[in-house]
């Protein structure tokens, strides 16, 4: 066996049979482990949306997801975003500041509570989703290109399935 070879579990996905058990294979890379796929394809399909969005004269990728986020009217507040978007509270603090610096937000306080800020896209904001919905929409339409309908629903099922275990194993006792 090589350096970078390491037997794995078949049973369990122990490495270096950590967990004893006869049968057992060599990975010779992390290709075969769904989680390094899962983690490789949402980078690269990151790295692709924010290449177009640069290149279109947009703004950061999580920038536009906030953005996207106000304009279809699925949060009106920072909290509201956390909740949508499933991003860290700090992160959706970070670029709120940093998209009401750009121009494309503006905040008000919404009742009487003054931490709770209600936020308003600009017009400059504006101009720069409906400009690039098209290009984003195009690239949708590439993604989803190599897939019939069936395919496209048993993929979101698959990851259905995944997104409910991925949030609790069970315990092997």
């Amino acid at each position: 066996m090589t350096d970078n070879q390491h037997e794995i579990n078949v049973e369990d996905g122990s490495p270096d049979g950590a967990q004893s058990g006869t049968d057992s294979l060599q990975a010779t890379d992390f290709s075969t482990f769904l989680t390094f796929r899962l983690s490789r394809l949402q980078a690269n399909l990151n790295a692709q949306a924010a290449d177009l969005l640069r290149r279109h004269g947009g703004v950061p990728l999580a920038h536009w997801r906030v953005l996207l986020i106000l304009f279809e009217n699925m949060a009106t507040t920072q909290k509201e975003i956390v909740d949508v978007a499933e991003f860290d509270k700090g992160q959706v603090s970070r670029i709120v500041e940093r998209l009401i610096d750009g121009g494309y937000l503006v905040s008000e306080s919404y009742n009487a509570d003054r931490r709770v800020r209600k936020l308003f896209l600009t017009e400059a904001a504006h101009q720069m989703i409906n400009r690039l919905i098209p290009v984003m929409r195009r690239r949708h339409q590439h993604l989803r290109s190599p897939f019939s309908e069936e395919d496209f629903a048993t993929l979101f099922d698959f990851l259905d399935r995944l997104d409910s275990v991925s949030t609790k194993i069970e315990d092997e006792t």
